[in-house]
């Protein structure tokens, strides 16, 4: 039996949601409103990060950076992932944001070599004065889902074994999906309130403080077990794709 934990990025690692500072600040109003259809279900995750796209329209290299050069993170991330790679914890961070910020913000505060997937942003030229328009791709997309545009359940899954026991640490909307799946969950804000209605147990968090004490403990003690509902979903999950 291994450990394997997966780790959301927006609001969880970082201290806001990157994503949607990033397009607000280049895109305007507008961007509200395509994540309220998106949450609404009218349009698909990938049909709302184009919409973004499209109104931020030609933007600064600059400007971009400084932006996500300004991002703060949790203040126990990093001891978290100490704490990982001391135990040799198998970790994953998990996101239906953009590679691009991810990279640049986890860079901008040490921490290198640390698994993630998400969708692939590219900058392209766009126009005179050095401007760049987004250019987006979703390599980790699901062919029958489209409620994220990065599917975390599949990377987990086809990242974890039958014998593993799956940890998963969220916060919001994206989160709903996998952490069904996931036999210990930390869950805070959005995240913790699915959790109640839909009866799946959780430890509640407010910083990876709290999930690495926490955590540290029930691997002590050995009580990290499989969660039955979990269980069962990960094997309907296989079973429809065999």
């Amino acid at each position: 039996m291994a450990v394997k934990i997966f780790v959301d990025f927006d609001g969880t690692i970082t201290t806001h949601d990157v994503g949607n500072l990033f397009f607000r600040e280049f895109g305007g109003e507008a961007c509200d409103t395509f994540i309220a259809d998106y949450h609404q279900e009218k349009i698909s995750a990938q049909e709302c990060f184009r919409r973004e796209a499209a109104t931020a329209g030609g933007i600064l290299p600059n400007d971009l950076n400084a932006l996500l050069d300004r991002q703060t993170i949790d203040p126990g991330f990093k001891d978290f992932v100490d704490f990982c790679r001391l135990r040799d914890l198998e970790f994953h961070i998990v996101s239906d944001g953009l590679d691009y910020y991810i990279e640049r913000v986890l860079r901008a505060h040490g921490i290198q070599n640390v698994s993630y997937v998400a969708n692939a942003l590219s900058l392209e030229p766009a126009g005179a004065n050095g401007r760049q328009s987004f250019s987006l791709t979703f390599p980790h997309s699901d062919s029958v889902c489209d409620r994220c545009a990065c599917c975390k359940r599949n990377f987990m899954l086809t990242h974890s074994g039958d014998d593993d026991i799956i940890v998963f640490i969220g916060e919001g909307y994206s989160d709903r999906c996998p952490v069904q799946y996931a036999d210990i969950v930390f869950a805070k804000e959005d995240l913790q309130h699915f959790c109640q209605r839909e009866n799946i147990s959780y430890y509640l968090y407010v910083s990876f403080h709290d999930v690495t004490d926490r955590l540290g403990r029930l691997l002590a003690r050995r009580q990290l077990r499989k969660r039955r509902r979990a269980e069962l979903k990960r094997k309907e999950a296989f079973q429809r794709e065999t």
